[in-house]
């Protein structure tokens, strides 16, 4: 697999989430439907020998910074470039941890 299919592969699920934020309403009055867009942080993605670590945001927030625009439980994204799996690393451990879990086990919440 190549990145741009990676990049792709990534774009296809985020559009996916998009979808999932933009359509859960809320029961509240007044609510606004809050028309987020998600977006790859292309200058935090890495490669490794098994492919390589997406990170994302609202498009918002990387265009501001404001951290009121940011997502929360926004777990990097993993594609292997062999296999073109898309897998969902995790929150609760340091993103590095999964990582290393990832390239010995294949499996970023499997310890080795």
């Amino acid at each position: 697999m190549k990145y741009t299919e990676a990049v792709k592969k990534v774009e296809d699920y985020l559009e996916c989430e998009e979808t999932k934020i933009n359509s859960f309403g809320s029961a509240l009055p007044n609510y606004v439907n809050p028309n987020i867009r998600l977006k790859i942080q292309d200058n935090d993605t890495e490669e490794y020998n098994f492919g390589w670590v997406f990170y994302y945001n609202t498009e918002e927030f990387i265009r501001t910074g404001d951290f009121r625009e940011a997502l929360g439980g926004n777990a990097p994204l993993i594609v292997n470039k062999y296999t073109e799996e898309l897998v969902i690393t995790g929150t609760a451990e340091d993103v590095d941890s999964y990582i290393k879990n990832y390239a010995k086990t294949g499996g970023p919440r499997t310890k080795a």
